[in-house]
């Protein structure tokens, strides 16, 4: 419900690959040199060195074909993973018997057991293939409260290979995510600020060629680092808050730049990445160097630490000109988006593209239009990326490539900080590293409305709808022409507990855009949530009001016939309802909606949007198991019906063991609970707590006041 992934018609992302599918599941094989560190339970990963060793200390040797698969297993995020796609991935698509896979399950199953001591499992899922799992401790059958463990430093990205797309010379960042700043260092304003040193970087003395390369990319990435502004780069290193180190090798005619950041003070390593880039293009390794560690450095930081960026920062006017003509066509393809109509979106994707090549032809690195290209690639606008045909993930990474290229050539720039937050927030669950990218984005530009909006989706998903509430304010002060932008405000108000209000504002969108496919079934939605027959059926007699005297449009009989069967699941007639979900999930699991969406969300949100819906059906069994599906996609669509908010799944489905664990069993939602569990005690959000008493938080005249003053923002219904 609450992101860019989720503002209909394919508005962010229309496949599945961000977590179902892993990387060379397609056909692709694994390069284990490509692939950095991993940790998967108790056991650290090395895929390049082919060894895996246990918090025990007990390590192992392993066969590379092992590595391969146990990387591809561990790619998917708990999705399962065909026998095919590990074929594909990992035996180069060769024919294989059943045998050879088995026997690599077989010893991973081993490793598991006396490497990892039951940290991690491979199940079997008959007729599926396998999923890798790594338990975590299940809530008691009799405790009614979902509790999460205190947060602990997270686990390297199982996102580990972020392919850079745009870049000359085929870059690769390998590993550039695995270790997360430490709270300590990167939360804390060092008195003066902070100061990196820049070690030499390291080269064989014997290959000149090397050295020489090795010295250019240190003078190269100390200059870039030195223009991040509250950032302060020194040669006494024993005044340095930071040390940046490197070393350069060369593997035939590919070069890898290995960087790490550190605390001088304490010795520990902050972070670790891997650039790798051709010989013939030393240029391109250094500056995808730079924007790897200036993401990195940006987490150290503190929000509003320099003033808002300068037009110099934006280089060639031409080109500023054409990214924001580009940019202004990205707002209105989700607004085609969200009124069904993906052909003109198209045709406005395409002329936004081709406005950023034009950009880009004048300054190749020009923030802004890096920006926008980030955003055009990440949601798969336009022909060509479309005709790509990539998976969520491939063009994830590419998008955050390119923020990293913005970021270094506008250590300020809004629109890039904005972006790389709304992937840390979307992707990764990076929920910290998320919201300092946005304080800074919107202390150097508060009236940047994409931050406004995608932070306020940030907070409403951690239950601080209150704090939601004040991003939207000042988002509708910016913009209130696009309804993609506008809806927030009926869902901060709905989180809030002001669902009067909420409908309210839903019904005077929907007057002013009758056959809305995104509008329709977002109210269906709420009204199924809740669990409210009454709701659907004032909802159907609105609809029908709304369109008499002429036929309704397919979207309004669409969402009529669901309804009623809604109504009819909720009065314990199911029949009509599982025979429409049974369908749309037989077309979920065959992927045959691999690029089509259901009321103009994704296909990522569909498994948690049938799982509200079965719920409604009293079908638990599908519901957890689309639930399980959903949130190894990275899905929270319905923040509402995450714990704690105030439209939960059904209490029956609730007690279940097996709803339960799911919140437990990543510890990034485990955290998302826990902030939601505490901002509904301090009165951020409506709840349903795990007892059936629901509380609302207490709205004082000047908020209310607030909320009428933006309530005015919205368009006039028509007239009939």
């Amino acid at each position: 419900m609450l992101d860019s992934h989720h503002q209909g018609g394919n508005v962010d992302d229309d496949t599945a690959g961000a977590r179902v599918m892993a990387d060379g599941a397609n056909g692709e094989p694994v390069v284990l040199a490509r692939v950095g560190a991993l940790r998967i339970g108790a056991v650290r990963v090395d895929p390049a060195r082919c060894l895996v060793r246990g918090d025990a200390g007990r390590e192992a040797a392993v066969e590379p074909r092992v590595m391969q698969v146990l990387v591809v297993l561990d790619r998917a995020g708990g999705a399962p993973v065909s026998r095919d796609e590990l074929i594909a991935s990992c035996w180069g698509g060769r024919v294989v018997s059943n045998d050879a896979v088995t026997r690599i399950i077989s010893i991973l199953r081993k490793l598991a057991k006396d490497v990892g001591q039951g940290s991690f499992e491979v199940e079997t899922l008959n007729k599926v293939g396998y999923r890798l799992h790594v338990p975590t401790a299940e809530p008691a059958a009799t405790e009614p409260e979902i509790v999460a463990p205190a947060p602990t430093p997270l686990a390297p990205s199982r996102r580990g290979v972020l392919a850079l797309g745009g870049a000359a010379g085929g870059l690769a960042l390998l590993g550039a995510g695995w270790w997360a700043l430490r709270p300590g260092i990167a939360r804390t304003a060092q008195p003066g600020g902070q100061k990196l040193v820049v070690h030499p970087f390291a080269a064989d003395a014997a290959d000149r060629d090397l050295a020489q390369i090795a010295r250019g990319a240190g003078d190269s990435i100390r200059h870039d680092l030195g223009r991040i502004p509250g950032l302060q780069v020194v040669d006494d290193s024993t005044s340095a808050t930071l040390a940046l180190a490197a070393s350069l090798v060369r593997s035939g005619d590919r070069l890898q730049l290995i960087l790490t950041l550190t605390d001088p003070r304490s010795g520990d390593q902050l972070w670790s990445g891997k650039v790798e880039g051709a010989r013939a293009d030393p240029s391109d390794l250094a500056r995808d160097a730079a924007g790897a560690v200036t993401e990195h450095l940006v987490l150290v930081l503190p929000a509003g630490s320099w003033a808002m960026a300068a037009q110099s920062l934006r280089s060639d006017p031409e080109a500023y000109r054409l990214s924001m003509e580009a940019r202004a066509l990205c707002d209105d393809v989700r607004e085609r988006l969200l009124a069904g109509k993906p052909d003109e979106a198209q045709a406005l994707a395409d002329r936004a593209a081709a406005l950023v090549e034009r950009a880009l032809a004048i300054d190749a690195e020009h923030a802004d239009a890096l920006v926008v290209r980030a955003q055009l690639t990440r949601n798969g606008w336009s022909s060509a990326l479309a005709a790509r045909r990539q998976t969520t993930q491939q063009r994830v990474e590419q998008a955050r490539g390119l923020l990293r290229r913005a970021l270094r050539s506008d250590p300020r720039n809004a629109g890039a900080m904005t972006g790389l937050a709304d992937i840390y927030r979307r992707f990764g669950w990076r929920w910290n590293d998320a919201e300092t990218l946005f304080r800074h984005a919107l202390a150097n530009d508060p009236g940047y409305a994409d931050a406004h909006w995608a932070y306020s989706h940030q907070l409403v998903t951690l239950g601080r709808a209150r704090d939601g509430l004040d991003q939207v304010f000042a988002l509708l002060a910016i913009d209130h022409d696009h309804l993609w932008r506008r809806i927030t405000l009926p869902r901060m108000l709905y989180n809030l507990g002001v669902r009067d209000q909420a409908i309210a504002a839903y019904y005077r969108e929907l007057g002013i855009l009758p056959g809305n496919p995104f509008l329709l079934w977002e109210i269906y939605y709420l009204f199924v949530a809740e669990g409210s027959g009454t709701g659907l059926t004032g909802f159907i007699e609105r609809l029908g009001q709304m369109h008499r005297g002429g036929a309704a449009p397919p979207s309004v009989a669409a969402i009529v016939t669901r309804s009623r069967a809604a109504i009819d699941a909720m009065a314990g007639r199911p029949a009509a309802l599982l025979a429409i979900l049974d369908a749309e999930r037989a077309s979920l699991d065959s992927d045959t909606l691999a690029h089509a969406t259901l009321g103009g969300r994704a296909r990522d949100d569909l498994g948690f949007i049938l799982a509200i819906e079965y719920g409604c059906a009293g079908h638990y069994d599908q519901a957890i198991a689309l639930l399980d599906q959903a949130l190894a996609a990275m899905s929270v669509y319905w923040v509402s019906s995450l714990p704690f908010g105030n439209a939960p799944f059904p209490a029956a489905m609730r007690r279940d063991p097996r709803f339960r664990a799911l919140w437990q069993r990543d510890p990034r939602i485990a955290d998302a609970v826990q902030r939601r569990r505490r901002a509904a005690a301090t009165g951020q959000m409506a709840t349903v707590w795990p007892d059936g008493k629901a509380t609302h938080p207490s709205i004082d005249a000047p908020l209310r006041a607030r909320i009428e003053a933006a309530m005015a923002l919205l368009p006039a219904p028509q007239t009939p």
